[in-house]
């Protein structure tokens, strides 16, 4: 009979005694395989969007800012041109409306004090009405050249003085953006990060892109230190400047203090920054890609 035949009460148990492993009931004393512990992966980093931005188009010291300033586009993914007002010929801002089309970096209008005896580096005690109606001119004129080339304005800056005053005056902070507003709510308001551009953006509902200008000092509050803003870091700490932005973000003040950035979608490098070419390049491999305003409004918001 085979055993498959067997009456069950015919097998044999082990319960102990003598087992068919040659000892006690118990199985041979083998070495357990060691359990794999599996390490996580370190975390990856947050993929940033950030835009490179430059000043292009100045004439005030073209003879020794040009070969800077061109060398820059290749690296920064957005640059601001003058608007014929505070500096800048309609012909030479439709050529540097076209130079910058062909390196594939979006334009936007840098808006100023009609004061080119100054290049609108100088305060102006001008009236609200008179500098909305210079703010209407310059975009007028600026969208007016650039979408003969097919583009269009992607964001809207204001230079030198106008820009400095951006830092502790909602007030005229406050214009500039419903200015911007009135003529496209699309535009993007570049200025500088902290709390007016916050503020102005919440009431105004203007697009905006808080802007860390590297190479200049910040207060402990984390702003523009406004009476140093005539002075720049030298070329090796403005690149470690802006790798602790990028790495920490946050930025050593004046005084030494660790502040943190809220918020910032633009680093701005001025072609007048010593070293400017090889930060812009530095700030390039640390990005991977630079990413014009527009596109990167769109990654923070999870679409790309």
């Amino acid at each position: 009979m085979s055993y498959a035949n067997k009456p069950h009460g015919n097998r044999r148990h082990h319960h102990g005694g003598q087992s068919r492993y040659g000892g006690g009931g118990n199985r041979p004393n083998t070495p357990r395989t060691p359990q794999t512990t599996l390490t996580p992966p370190p975390p990856q980093r947050q993929k940033r969007f950030i835009d490179i931005n430059t000043d292009f188009g100045q004439s005030a010291d073209k003879r020794l800012f040009e070969p800077i300033e061109t060398s820059l586009l290749s690296y920064v993914s957005s640059v601001n041109i003058p608007c014929c007002v505070h500096d800048g010929t309609p012909r030479e801002v439709l050529e540097a409306i076209v130079t910058a089309k062909q390196s594939n970096c979006v334009v936007g209008a840098h808006i100023g004090y009609p004061d080119p005896a100054n290049s609108g580096y100088a305060e102006m005690n001008i009236s609200d009405e008179d500098l909305v109606a210079w703010l209407y001119v310059q975009l007028g004129t600026f969208r007016a050249l650039v979408q003969a080339n097919g583009i269009d304005v992607d964001h809207v800056r204001p230079h030198g003085a106008l820009y400095a005053q951006m830092i502790d005056n909602p007030e005229l902070t406050r214009l500039v953006a419903e200015t911007l507003y009135k003529v496209n709510p699309w535009y993007i308001l570049i200025g500088p990060a902290g709390p007016v551009l916050d503020e102005v953006a919440q009431k105004v509902g203007i697009r905006t892109a808080p802007e860390m200008y590297i190479g200049k000092r910040y207060t402990n509050t984390g702003v523009l230190d406004k009476a140093r803003l005539h002075e720049s870091l030298a070329s090796q700490a403005a690149l470690d400047q802006a790798r602790q932005l990028l790495n920490d973000n946050s930025v050593t003040a004046s005084d030494g203090t660790v502040v943190k950035v809220k918020k910032f979608g633009t680093l701005h490098i001025s072609p007048r920054q010593d070293g400017a070419v090889m930060i812009a390049e530095k700030l390039k491999i640390m990005l991977g890609q630079p990413y014009p305003l527009s596109l990167a409004s769109v990654g923070d918001s999870g679409w790309v």
